[in-house]
């Protein structure tokens, strides 16, 4: 599990937001947070499917 941990620690410190950033990128509008959320719900259920996993491997 810790492998797991250090690579995804290691993804998330080389990706920052203003690679992500373009100069149409509007942080100000009203509906700009849940866009942001739904691109991240995939991430955020994967991760917990390989935490899952990690966890249901270490009993067996």
């Amino acid at each position: 599990m810790k492998i797991t941990v250090y690579i995804f620690a290691l993804w998330a410190s080389l990706l920052s937001n203003p690679l992500f950033a373009h100069p149409g990128h509007d942080h100000s509008d009203a509906g700009s947070g849940l866009v942001h959320l739904l691109w991240l719900v995939p991430i955020i259920v994967a991760a917990v499917v390989v935490v899952f996993k990690e966890i249901t491997a270490s009993k067996n």
